[in-house]
């Protein structure tokens, strides 16, 4: 026979113990899941950009730009201090598609890419339109109005992308800004494809008259990401978008952007 009372108290005195037990596994998995987090953020990353002004560009051998100071203001929050490195966007594009730890900035984020890669952001936002000359005589009200013209556009940009995903065949492609305005010099094509960003610092960095493109078309606006290689630990993601998110809410991407007097490209929650 067995005593109930005495059995009763070392359920209840056994059922205490079980219950700190819980408590501190409790807190030690917490601990150890932030302490993962932490070393997979902190492993080391290939950032990769291209020259792409204003958002991302090489001034006298010094990468500059909002977005780049963006990557670098999370590098200091997290503690890292990967370098980053400056290819052709083709090039680093296919580095993102078929290596981890692989991050290429600035990304804009369509239906195409969504699954292959992981995105911090956005960083910013970019109204991409039609430009012509600005002796252009035709009105275009529509997409379907441009088919009929030959458009221009940078070679493996988002802009060649979407006029294929649109079935457009009357593309000629550049491969840098100064190509890009002598083949329009030279009337090989009648109109381009870019964002309102990028052809306002192709006049400046090429010295071009203000009034060189108009304005002929909107298609969209467009959010541009940080983006990851899909075998990215989670983690790594998770910190890198909480760094990023800490820094919108103290004002300091804003304060980026007006730096380089780029508030149009500053992305508004």
């Amino acid at each position: 026979m067995y005593n109930k009372h005495v059995l009763r108290k070392y359920n209840k005195i056994n059922g205490v113990k079980m219950s700190l037990f819980n408590k501190i596994f409790l807190v030690l998995g917490t601990l150890l899941f932030v302490l993962s987090i932490n070393i997979f953020a902190k492993e080391n990353l290939t950032l990769m950009t291209e020259h792409w002004p204003p958002l991302n560009y090489v001034e006298n051998d010094v990468l500059k730009g909002p977005s780049v100071d963006i990557v670098n203001a999370i590098q200091n929050r997290l503690k890292m201090n990967n370098q980053i490195s400056v290819y052709p966007w083709k090039r680093a594009y296919n580095y993102m598609l078929n290596e981890k730890n692989n991050m290429l900035f600035s990304m804009i984020r369509s239906q195409k890419r969504e699954k292959l890669f992981k995105w911090v952001g956005p960083i910013a936002e970019k109204k991409y339109s039609f430009y012509s000359k600005s002796n252009f005589k035709f009105d275009i009200n529509s997409l379907e109005d441009t088919r009929k013209f030959i458009i221009g556009v940078q070679r493996g940009s988002f802009a060649e992308e979407f006029l294929t995903q649109k079935g457009f065949e009357n593309v000629e492609k550049a491969n840098s800004n100064e190509q890009f305005i002598q083949m329009f010099n030279k009337n090989r094509f009648d109109l381009m494809l870019d964002s309102y960003a990028t052809v306002k610092n192709m006049i400046k960095e090429l010295n071009l008259r203000k009034d060189t493109f108009k304005e002929v078309f909107v298609v969209k606006k467009f959010y541009l990401y940080m983006a990851f290689n899909k075998d990215t630990d989670d983690s790594v993601i998770i910190q890198w978008q909480k760094a990023y998110d800490e820094l919108y809410e103290k004002g300091k991407i804003k304060e980026i952007y007006m730096k380089y007097n780029l508030e149009g490209l500053y992305w508004h929650k």
